[in-house]
């Protein structure tokens, strides 16, 4: 291929300031200057002959002075044709120009080496294109490369209303007549996963961050790519955590307090809006800046503003009210901490640190995870137990100080005790620290109760409320009442201070957390990997921060809500879709699957007991039986040359292709683990395929269009866009083909028997858990008729009563029969014929 060189190169940066979702982006300041600068500045660095900032008329008189000052020029057209913006911008100024680099104005962070270099390729490699970009670069990093001849053409051959609006559009979207290339970018760039555009306030504020933190390294503006990348590899840059704490009177500081220590650690926002009412707010705020919390970590924005983005909202409200949820949920994936409302059932996360009285029966109320452990203690600690209080601090918060503090502090300084209270006017510096140098702690429920016993010393709590004193007793505190603060009540909880030692609680922390014993490794109670140097609770949200939030896999988003939630786990919420009926897994924060050879060895035979292909005949042996199903369902003549063609999704290593082979179908295979792959084709010789579900071109990859039958077997579920592949396998099929596939069952034995062990135990890669009750519903969307339900097998292991009861035995062959005819087995298979395409 020749190459080229382009002799009159532009960089032109689109940018407006009427963005829907975060208006004036471009004139919103990032260290000392507006974020549409730091582009100017990066994109300053590509070679080019003429520089231009293309906005609109309305845009125009905010921009200029900023384009100036960066030493560009401006040019203004029409506000949603920006493919005509850029075109006449060539016609009139630039006549001559035969490439353009183009760039947007909400990107601060591009990659200005990266765009160079995909100049220097596109001419050396693809001169003959018409469009050149790098794929793989950071959302918000990347530039595209095209022909101003080219462009000037794509004007004049489209009416697409999106492609005038996005410009690129108007070339790639038209293969026929354009080459388009989209190469992958090099290894120095590559970073997908990551994001550093501004398309949000959330984007906003990780932009505010990172900023800060390169300015910290003393990188050079513009930033390097280098730099950038390696920014983002900190934990504390790669998502954006929203804290929002309880800041309403008579809640207490305690909330705030936490939710500012939090977003010391990693990096977090905390939500303190203006109309707060709690009146130590500011000065908590102001102190927690003088620790070190930086001013912009601190959000103040009407809620309305704040907008979706957030990768996580860690609410701390005490008790939620019902509008809050709702208008929490919708900035991100929202885990409320210490709620004590009804209404939080609708948090994708619930997590109780603080002990606090049990929750209803509900299992949307149940917590996902209750951690005690995740309170942060104190590192000094008395060796022995006090056997004389002769030193004693009371600290009670600011609200709830009043008489009982005072009655407090007068009652043993009349025992003789030596007694500090602890005010907003004679604050403790690391109070935490400093609770070991006292033989009694007098406080309230809460952390500092909990601390003060870790530490080893005697605790006095005070009834602040009737609840309060509830959970006092249920954790094994003793707690007076102000009618026993008097002196002559108080002495005898003094002479015998053991009666002050709270075993229970302590044992409720563990020996572990508490440094008697070693703990395991480096992971905390939750199962998650602590984060070095951060407290418990920090360490468990950033990694919580990681989690992903899912909507229902047939329905998408819905003006519903996400639906009821039926399960809680340490790691997984499931909810019920209030549209189609679907189970489905809607948060979770365990890592994703790789479907690579380990899956197929290791990780299967953790769960069966054996590997793949241990269990090949006995899977072969099934798959006889499916394919006979599928034959008598379809009435397909398997009599070649004209046998019924079908596809496995899924196939694995193939036992079932070549069941169906063994009974006359022509049968192909498709997966996304290379190695199974590699075994069907050369072992087994099946054409196969590697990829995701149905995702591939079938025409070009087998020669046809159409198949007889499909399949998926225990496939199904790993699927996160079921509207999507229902879809897809529909188009696969002629009309009378067979669409067959198995599941695990939310209705068989261990589901309603064992409910709480059955989602436990639910594979972190199954995003949907179906019903035989309820399929029929879901697959007639797609234009599917179910023929035939099958429910197979049960899992006695699973269910209390079954498991004990051998499997060879009479009573649990009846058992196992019943289970099957009234569709309680813990798995079923499903045929259906397609009856029409899809809506």
């Amino acid at each position: 291929m020749a190459g080229g060189t382009f002799k009159h190169v532009a960089v032109i940066v689109q940018c407006r300031l009427s963005s829907t979702r975060l208006p004036q982006k471009a004139l919103k300041i990032l260290g000392q200057k507006e974020c549409l600068c730091w582009t100017l500045d990066a994109m300053k660095k590509v070679k080019a002959e003429r520089y231009f900032v293309a906005c609109d008329y309305d845009s125009k008189e905010a921009l200029e002075p900023l384009a100036k000052k960066s030493g560009w020029e401006l040019y203004a057209g029409d506000r949603d044709n920006v493919l005509d913006r850029f075109c006449s911008l060539i016609k009139s100024q630039f006549s001559e120009c035969d490439l353009i680099v183009r760039a947007t104005g909400d990107n601060p962070f591009l990659f200005w080496e990266a765009a160079q270099k995909s100049i220097e390729d596109f001419e050396q490699n693809e001169f003959d294109a018409d469009y050149f970009t790098y794929s793989g670069l950071p959302h918000g990093s990347g530039v595209e490369l095209f022909k101003a001849a080219s462009i000037l053409k794509a004007q004049t051959l489209t009416d697409s209303p999106y492609d005038k609006e996005h410009v690129g559009p108007a070339l790639y979207r038209h293969p026929e007549t354009f080459k388009c290339v989209f190469k992958e970018a090099p290894k120095e760039f590559y970073a997908p996963e990551l994001r550093t555009t501004i398309d949000t306030f959330a984007d906003y504020k990780r932009a505010v961050r990172l900023q800060d933190f390169l300015q910290g390294q003393k990188s050079g503006a513009p930033y390097c790519a280098k730099d950038i990348l390696t920014a983002l590899k900190n934990p504390s840059l790669q998502k954006t955590v929203l804290l929002v704490p309880s800041v309403k009177a008579g809640r207490g500081t305690g909330h705030l307090r936490r939710a500012l220590s939090l977003a010391k650690e990693i990096g977090a926002f905390v939500y303190v809006p203006q109309d707060k009412s709690l009146k130590e707010a500011d000065a908590l705020v102001s102190q927690a800046v003088k620790d070190g919390l930086k001013e912009w970590q601190v959000v103040d924005e009407p809620l309305e503003k704040l907008g979706a983005g957030w990768d996580l909202v860690c609410m701390d409200l005490f008790r939620s009210a019902k509008e809050e949820i709702k208008k929490y949920s919708a900035l991100g994936p929202l885990c409320a901490i210490d709620d004590g409302a009804d209404f939080c059932r609708g948090s994708d996360y619930l997590l109780d640190v603080i002990p606090s009285m049990p929750r209803s029966g509900k299992a949307a109320l149940k917590a996902n995870l209750f951690a005690p452990a995740l309170i942060e203690l104190p590192k000094n600690r008395r060796a022995d137990f006090p056997v004389k209080i002769q030193k004693a601090l009371v600290c009670v918060s600011g609200e709830t100080r009043g008489a009982l503090s005072f009655a407090a502090v007068r009652a043993l300084e009349l025992l003789g005790v030596d007694v500090l209270e602890v005010t907003a006017k004679n604050p403790i510096e690391n109070l935490r620290e400093k609770l070991a140098g006292y033989d009694l702690v007098v406080t309230h429920y809460g952390f500092t109760a909990f601390e003060a016993a870790a530490a080893n010393c005697a605790v006095l709590l005070l009834a602040t409320s009737g609840l309060h004193k509830k959970l006092s007793k249920k954790y094994g505190f003793v707690c007076v009442g102000k009618n026993q603060l008097a002196s002559k009540k108080l002495r005898p909880l003094l002479e015998d201070p053991q009666v002050l030692d709270n075993k229970k609680f302590k044992a409720l922390l563990g020996a572990a957390h508490l440094g008697l014993a070693k703990p395991s490794d480096n992971v905390a109670p939750f199962g998650l990997e602590k984060a070095s140097g951060l407290s418990p609770l920090a360490s468990f949200v950033q990694e919580l921060s990681l989690a992903q939030k899912f909507s229902c896999p047939v329905c998408g988003p819905t003006a519903l809500g996400g639906g009821k939630v039926l399960a809680r786990t340490a790691a997984h919420t499931f909810r019920r879709c209030p549209k189609c009926g679907m189970t489905y897994l809607s948060f979770s924060s365990d890592s994703r699957v790789q479907y690579e050879a380990d899956y197929f060895g290791s990780e299967y035979k953790a769960q069966y007991g054996r590997t793949y292909l241990d269990d090949f005949d006995s899977i072969k042996a099934q798959g006889l039986r499916r394919a006979g199903v599928i034959a008598r369902a379809g009435r397909f003549s398997l009599k070649k040359p004209k046998a019924a063609r079908l596809l496995d999704i899924g196939c694995a290593y193939g036992p079932f292709l070549a069941a169906a082979k063994e009974l006359g179908f022509e049968s192909y295979g498709t997966d996304i683990s290379q190695s199974a792959l590699d075994y069907v084709k050369n072992k087994l010789g099946f054409s196969s395929v590697l990829s995701s579900f149905a995702d591939f071109d079938v025409q070009k990859v087998f020669g046809f269009k159409k198949f007889d039958a499909v399949t998926m077997w225990y496939v199904i579920e790993h699927c996160r866009d079921l509207k999507g592949l229902l879809a897809r396998v529909n188009g696969l099929l002629d009309k009378g083909g067979i669409f067959a596939f198995s599941t695990p069952s939310g209705s068989g034995v261990s589901a309603r028997f064992n409910r709480s062990d059955f989602f436990k135990n639910s594979p972190r890669d199954h995003y949907t858990i179906w019903e035989p009750s309820r399929a029929s519903g879901v697959l007639r969307k797609f234009g599917f008729k179910v023929v035939k339900i099958v429910p197979t097998g049960i899992h006695p292991e699973r269910v209390k009563f079954l498991k004990n009861i051998p499997q060879k035995s009479f009573i649990f062959r009846l058992l196992a029969l019943f289970c099957k005819k009234f569709s309680l087995g813990d798995t079923f298979e499903i045929y259906c014929k397609k009856i029409k395409d899809p809506q």
